[in-house]
């Protein structure tokens, strides 16, 4: 990991990504698609996210927000929206 992010779902997010892409950085600004990602892998994020973070959302979301930072952020609201709270910074 890179070591530049801003909230702990943009660290344990990058770890999923490193997982399923086999490569050992990821940056918050980096695109999953861009890294080799395709729709089988982005099944596996999907799935590994799901268990994660206990939330319901398809490939759909990660294509729409392929980004790191901006996926992490989409999970946070999902993750924290029911519980009432602010997401989590580092």
């Amino acid at each position: 990991m890179e070591g530049d992010f801003e909230t702990r779902t943009e660290h344990r997010l990058a770890e999923i990504w490193a997982d399923v892409l086999k490569v050992d950085k990821i940056g918050r600004d980096q695109n999953f698609f861009n890294l080799g990602g395709d729709s089988l892998l982005a099944t596996k994020v999907v799935l590994a996210a799901r268990r994660l973070w206990k939330i319901d959302f398809t490939v759909q979301v990660l294509i729409d927000a392929p980004v790191l930072a901006d996926l992490a952020e989409r999970i946070d609201l999902w993750a924290h929206q029911d519980a009432g709270t602010p997401a989590p910074r580092n």
